[in-house]
């Protein structure tokens, strides 16, 4: 057994060995932190330096803290609702533009989707804080529509508005990176497909129910489990938005570890909370991927 397992490394040694650079950067630049991080959850660590092991008593400060069980509700709240919308707004995006049959229209339509990706939270965010302004866009449309006794709503800063403009900023800005994905899925499908569809009388709306929909549901359970990965992460766009009127309904985990940690130096703190937030990210993924059946995709 030893003997071909030698024979198996000498065989594939050149392979082995540029794989060693990839392994060196995970090892340093992903799995150190990540170990590192966890011993400091387990830590008081001191201003002036030098640290003293507490056990679990961060963990059981940042359950009993009312800022940690509202900053992980807001998560779950903005970052699930985002992934939905994003998700079945990408999916219609996609849908229109592989119906469409001239190919500058198509191009042109894909490009205007995708640009609001490649841009910064920090463009994204101060645009929708002066579109929503009392002197934006949304206000002068109110405006001309229900006359000049309208009065401007400060939309930043009513609570009950708060998550839902999160959501559909967030949602606005990645829907065109799912279209992308899902256009890029549904380019592969056979045409000999939508021929023979054709010849049975089938209408556009069945030939998109019942072939470009089925033929792209493994597309759609990656892009489903990568993204749910994603939903406890969320800190540019709440960092840019946020302000203190609407802060207890959209700080996030990431945001209060970022204040705790980097701000108030309570690193012992921030770094059970950042713990805590890969648990939960590794749970909700597990659960999504048995709902999903991805494992299926492969098997």
């Amino acid at each position: 057994m030893k003997g071909q397992l030698k024979k198996k490394i000498l065989r594939y040694k050149e392979i082995y060995l540029l794989l060693i650079p990839v392994l060196i950067y995970f090892l340093v630049f992903s799995y150190y932190p990540l170990v590192l991080g966890i011993i400091k959850s387990f830590q008081k660590v001191k201003l002036l330096g030098g640290f003293e092991m507490v056990g679990f008593h961060n963990y059981k400060e940042i359950f009993g803290d009312r800022q940690y069980r509202q900053a992980f509700i807001n998560s779950l709240a903005v970052g699930g609702g985002t992934f939905l919308l994003q998700f079945v707004w990408g999916l219609l995006i996609a849908v229109l533009l592989n119906e469409i049959r001239n190919k500058a229209s198509k191009s042109l339509f894909q490009t205007v989707t995708y640009i609001p990706y490649l841009l910064s939270w920090s463009v994204v965010g101060g645009l929708w804080i002066s579109i929503l302004s009392p002197s934006g866009m949304v206000n002068g449309i109110m405006r001309a529509l229900l006359g000049t006794g309208y009065s401007p709503m400060v939309f930043m800063s009513e609570g009950r508005y708060a998550r839902l403009i999160m959501i559909f900023t967030g949602a606005w800005k990645g829907a065109g990176y799912f279209a992308a994905l899902f256009l890029a899925a549904m380019v592969g499908i056979d045409s000999a497909l939508y021929e023979s569809a054709r010849m049975d009388g089938a209408t556009r709306i069945k030939q998109i129910r019942y072939i470009t929909l089925p033929v792209i549901v493994p597309t759609m359970k990656v892009i489903a489990v990568l993204t749910v990965m994603g939903i406890l992460r969320n800190f540019d766009q709440i960092f840019v938005m946020m302000n203190a009127s609407i802060s207890d309904k959209v700080k996030n985990l990431l945001v209060l570890i970022y204040e705790q940690g980097i701000i108030q130096f309570n690193v012992g703190t921030a770094t059970a909370a950042a713990t805590v937030v890969l648990a939960a990210t590794l749970l909700i993924t597990s659960v999504v991927r048995k709902i999903l059946k991805y494992d299926e995709i492969y098997s």
